[in-house]
């Protein structure tokens, strides 16, 4: 069935008739009702502090790189604006914000509606542009989201063209792939995984590695970390996450080519289940002995950390598990072919070598260029080679309490499937998938009940998944092929390693607009279980299908009413009475300090945006410098900032007794005026 481009012009008009409608509303708005978080008003300020010619800085005195670098790229250009209005860029944005909304949700709707349907395009391009969790989460705030999201759906789209062209690809096309994923990574820099994963696509695009090789390096990724927390348990893992670490390096190193040789990438079409089993259980017995080897002997030498030996055993059994899981999945939906045969592993190498670095030198190279080229100017314009934000955070980490946050204590959130939790990478399936979990507790017998409730969610999302693949084993001429098309197993393998890269290191406060690849999966394999449907319906004749296309007009309407009302109750028109501040802080602290005053916030990014003739300094350390990242962690905080001017601090004064500040203003501080749950200090002189 064709695609329509009429539904594409009808939906960049109605979008962006409700957007304009937002974006000229009343000036109050949006720090209240739109831009509300202080993340984005980070970007905000150093992006009109870089077009004023004050550098990459938030409070024009330290300069930072706490931010990623494509959409402040997008922010410097938009914020030269706020010279002559603060909330003229504001509106800019929200319009910028909406293109990236809409064009994300064209290449969705191109995307399935070609490999699945027209209708499940539509439905799922529309719930896209008025979903209201996507829309607060990914794009109303004015974060990098929207254009990581917009270069993620971009990459699949041209995947997508690729698998149809895979045999006359050349190398343009191949660095043409690089640089969309280039920007993706610079969109969001954790999305590296992700970009990572989809060399891999590229590179074997005729071969199963392209598939087999990503879920292969997720689970020895995974294995390894469930090893650990197995044997030491949460939060005690944390203690020798450096050692989980280098197993999992030196597992992927020995692993990976292992498995190639004892035959585990071969056509599924040619496996034989047993002979495939026999395989499996030399590969991990071969692999996992030499790992352990290199292991053992590395500790010797103090060249790795000690690792339990018994996690080398529990790994071996997990990878074990692993393999044989994901090979039994994808035998049950190959393609049979009676004409292949199995090839010599290292025949087949000598014969495809020179095509595999070729490409991967273009694809990595250009990535992986880009990337060193970044991290250099990091260290020569800021100190450091990477983003200060993540390396506080990373600081927070080691704190056993502190006021920001906690690393995952469960297993739960350990694998970001805790839900209502900083630790839910999966929204919005986690939350639905728990609503169900908890809907069906009154039909269930009294022993499953008294079950741990993490276990008996894992149980019920197991059956879930299975539930799941036994429909796309029904399906599997249909869906087996739209499964590669779709990008699915790269947006998988990529989003999970994305999330063990921050569980496994005891991550400090995700925020829920991280998990980018983890949307574009859950949207896009909802959609392959919609076309399931929809395609079970349109078997029973036309009359079928022109109600599958009423449903969908019916339901498309129902979200675009729904989010234009809520929309128009947000962004009114209703003027505010005359000197009404953005912010109800500013009055208060322009009243108790004096024109040109620094002032320090734990965050302060909302503040520091709106507040006239004073400078806020974020404390914190997110949007600072370097050097004041070292006075915090070296216990200098208090005294690097007051050497820098700053005579005052606007916070819970709770705050500065806890880690990550330590106590470092005690004795120092005095109080000036109460406002609410904060106080405002003024800060003294070191002690001589």
């Amino acid at each position: 069935m064709k695609r329509s481009h009429w539904f594409e012009i009808l939906l960049i008009i109605v979008v962006l008739a409700i957007q304009l409608y937002a974006a000229f509303s009343e000036a109050h708005n949006f720090p209240g009702n739109w831009f509300i978080r202080d993340d984005a008003y980070y970007y905000f300020k150093v992006a009109e502090n870089i077009g004023l010619g004050h550098g990459s800085t938030f409070d024009g005195i330290n300069p930072t790189n706490g931010y990623h670098p494509l959409w402040m790229l997008i922010c410097i250009s938009i914020f030269t604006l706020a010279r002559f209005d603060l909330i003229l860029p504001l509106r800019v944005l929200l319009i910028v914000m909406s293109l990236f909304s809409i064009a994300t949700a064209i290449l969705l709707y191109r995307l399935i509606g070609d490999i699945l349907s027209p209708p499940v395009g539509m439905l799922i391009a529309v719930y896209w542009v008025f979903n209201f969790y996507i829309q607060d989460t990914f794009y109303n705030l004015g974060l990098e989201s929207g254009i990581a999201l917009f270069f993620v759906a971009l990459l699949i789209y041209m995947l997508y063209h690729l698998e149809k062209n895979k045999r006359s690809v050349g190398w343009r096309q191949v660095a043409w792939l690089s640089v969309v994923a280039t920007l993706t990574m610079f969109g969001r820099l954790d999305l590296v995984f992700f970009v990572l994963i989809v060399g891999i696509w590229i590179v074997f695009r005729d071969e199963p590695m392209r598939y087999l090789m990503p879920l292969d390096i997720l689970a020895i990724t995974a294995a390894t970390l469930l090893a650990f927390v197995m044997r030491l348990g949460l939060p005690k893992y944390y203690e020798s996450s450096d050692a989980a670490l280098v197993m999992i390096s030196i597992g992927l190193i020995v692993k990976i080519p292992v498995f190639f040789f004892m035959s585990l990438y071969q056509r599924p079409a040619t496996w034989k289940p047993l002979e495939m089993l026999r395989n499996i259980f030399f590969a991990v017995i071969i692999s996992s002995g030499a790992d352990s080897i290199l292991i053992l002997i590395g500790s010797k030498l103090n060249l790795f950390p000690s690792i339990p030996r018994i996690t080398l055993l529990i790994d071996a059994a997990l990878i074990f598990v692993a393999l044989t899981l994901i090979r039994a999945m994808v035998f049950g939906l190959r393609r049979t072919n009676a004409s292949l045969k199995t090839y010599s592993p290292l025949a087949y190498l000598k014969q495809h070598c020179r095509r595999w670095v070729q490409e991967s030198c273009i694809y990595y190279g250009i990535l992986g260029g880009s990337l060193g080229l970044y991290t250099l100017w990091n260290k020569l314009a800021f100190g450091t080679f990477t983003p200060v934000s993540g390396q506080v955070k990373q600081w927070w980490s080691t704190f056993a309490l502190n006021v920001y946050g906690l690393p995952a204590l469960s297993f739960q959130s350990f694998l970001a499937l805790a839900p209502n939790n900083d630790f839910d990478a999966w929204e919005p399936a986690s939350s639905l998938i728990n609503t169900w979990n908890k809907s069906i507790a009154p039909f269930l017998p009294p022993a499953i009940l008294q079950m741990n409730g993490q276990i008996r969610f894992f149980v019920f999302l197991a059956i879930l998944g299975a539930l799941a693949y036994l429909l796309l084993l029904i399906t599997k001429k249909q869906t087996a092929h739209g499964l590669l098309q779709l990008g699915l197993i790269p947006l998988f393998a990529g989003s999970w390693i994305q999330i063990f890269s921050y569980n496994s290191t005891g991550y400090v406060s995700p925020k829920e607009w991280y998990w980018l690849s983890e949307l574009m999966f859950i949207i896009i394999f909802a959609a392959v279980l919609l076309g399931i449907f929809f395609g079970l319906i349109t078997r029973r004749g036309r009359i079928a299908r022109f109600g599958i296309w009423i449903l969908v007009g019916a339901v498309c309407i129902f979200w675009t009413v729904q989010y234009y009302q809520n929309t128009i109750t947000q962004m009114t028109y209703r003027p505010v009475p005359p000197n009404t501040p953005y912010l109800s802080e500013i009055p208060f602290l322009e009243s108790n300090t004096e024109p040109g005053d620094l002032i320090g916030i734990s965050g302060g990014g909302n503040i520091g945006y709106y507040l006239p003739g004073r400078t806020v300094i974020n404390m914190d350390g997110l949007i600072n410098s370097f050097p004041y990242y070292l006075a915090m962690k070296n216990g200098l905080g208090a005294d690097y900032l007051y050497k820098e001017g700053m005579r005052y601090i606007f916070a819970n004064p709770d705050i500065l007794k806890a880690p990550p500040y330590n106590g470092q203003y005690a004795g120092r501080i005095t109080v000036v005026a109460d406002y609410g749950s904060k106080v405002l200090l003024k800060l003294s002189a070191p002690n001589p």
